[in-house]
């Protein structure tokens, strides 16, 4: 699944998360959310967990 960057950016700006802090929140390692920034691909259970961690559905942050 792709995350919409720029989405997933402001999201973890208005939470003040940088990518160890949205690691920890999200039980996602900083090296998956690394990649995700870099644009790769994610499986749908990392997408739910980003989603949570900042506090969206999982649609709001995916790709359209």
């Amino acid at each position: 699944m792709q995350i919409d960057l720029m989405k997933f950016q402001i999201l973890m700006a208005q939470k003040n998360f940088n990518i160890s802090k949205l690691a920890e929140e999200s039980n996602v390692s900083r090296q998956t959310i690394s990649c995700i920034k870099a644009g790769k691909s994610c499986t749908p259970i990392t997408v739910c967990k980003l989603a949570k961690a900042l506090d969206v559905e999982m649609e709001e942050i995916l790709k359209e």
